[in-house]
């Protein structure tokens, strides 16, 4: 990951500027919204060790000392080798788990208590692939080792996704 990825994840995720002004307004703004919001203080720390883990052997050993202390601090447990795109929004963090065989695509929006992993342990591969601009209701399970979400893709609350969603979709588990 470069520091320009970093700033863009940062400039979507965290900021509420609309129009690019300077670098120094740009993280001005950044650094003032997430000192008020535990949300975006995560998504900010979460990006940070992401780029951490890209780099060197020194900086990786730091970045995973880092999710730990951001996965306890916060209740969460997201893994900083899973691929997300830009855009990543959360409701409220707690109880969310997403495991380091996802990938997920932008503009992404998942609510509390939010599960994303693995059904069996041990396999050579995993394929968990959710598109972009899905959104995932509060306490809902996607469980798989092998799924595809597609773009566009609205998973309502309580619902155990255990199969491949088309594009367009709406999910949801009837009484």
């Amino acid at each position: 990951m470069k520091a320009s990825t970093l700033v863009d994840y940062w400039t979507s995720e965290v900021s509420n500027k609309k129009k690019k002004g300077s670098t120094i307004g740009l993280m001005t703004n950044i650094l003032r919204r997430m000192r008020k919001n535990n949300t975006l203080r995560y998504l900010f720390n979460f990006r940070l060790a992401q780029y951490f883990y890209s780099k060197n052997s020194i900086l990786r050993a730091y970045a995973k000392r880092m999710e730990r202390n951001l996965n306890l601090k916060y209740g969460v447990d997201i893994s900083i080798e899973c691929k997300i795109a830009r855009g990543l929004r959360i409701g409220h963090l707690p109880g969310i788990v997403i495991s380091s065989h996802a990938a997920i695509g932008a503009n992404c929006f998942i609510r509390q208590n939010t599960t994303i992993g693995i059904k069996t342990m041990g396999l050579d591969s995993y394929h968990i692939e959710i598109g972009d601009n899905v959104s995932i209701g509060a306490h809902t399970c996607i469980i798989s080792d092998d799924l595809v979400i597609g773009d566009n893709v609205t998973i309502g609350a309580m619902s155990f996704v255990n199969k491949s969603i088309t594009s367009g979709s709406t999910f949801f588990n009837p009484r």
